[in-house]
């Protein structure tokens, strides 16, 4: 199970990015589902509309809540290596982890 980040090229929209989560031990299979249309719409609008969708990051460790929590920062343009930003250290579970048993 793991979370990951697709890279839509050239941008759908106002849409860069998508954030999701597998039961799976890689994202391959997820991502047939999504341009396939059996999964998120916006990633199946983009692929029928000509974008390139690549699987930029891979968390193999995530779960739903590490999902989320990337999500509600909203700034996967910085964890993404197709964007060549990477200004950060790439996020993992240790520092959702962290921040996580901070807020108890």
């Amino acid at each position: 199970m793991g979370v990951y980040v697709l890279h839509f090229d050239p941008p759908f929209q106002h849409a860069r990015h998508y954030i999701g989560f597998t039961m799976d031990t890689t994202p391959d299979r997820r991502l047939k589902e999504h341009l396939t249309g059996r999964g998120s719409p916006l990633v199946y609008a983009a692929h029928k509309a000509g974008c390139k969708i690549t699987v930029a990051k891979w968390w193999k460790s995530g779960c739903r809540n590490f999902e989320r929590w990337l999500k509600n920062r909203a700034d996967v343009y910085k964890w993404c290596l197709c964007c060549g930003f990477c200004t950060r250290r790439p996020a993992t579970m240790a520092t959702w982890k962290k921040i996580r048993a901070k807020r108890k």
